[in-house]
């Protein structure tokens, strides 16, 4: 939960603060002018999309393998009993 936080601080901080840097750095690799530059903020939902993509999927790996950890402890024990 704590990196789902993190992230969503992280991208309204580039898209409050960091914006006008971000633009200037969107042009000047994407090129473009003003009439792509609304084209910009979508570039950063999908940079938002994929980063929460990627930590919750980081963390529902890390609870499943918590789980299976778990299950196969338990296995064991039994097994000894």
């Amino acid at each position: 939960m704590k990196a789902v936080i993190g992230v969503i601080i992280i991208f309204l901080l580039a898209m409050t603060v960091g914006g006008g840097i971000s633009a200037m750095f969107f042009t000047s690799i994407v090129g473009g002018g003003v009439s792509e530059s609304y084209l910009y903020p979508i570039y950063g939902g999908i940079v938002l999309l994929a980063g929460l993509i990627a930590i919750c999927t980081a963390v529902i790996l890390e609870k499943i393998k918590e789980l299976m950890d778990s299950l196969n402890k338990n296995e064991k024990e039994d097994l000894n009993k």
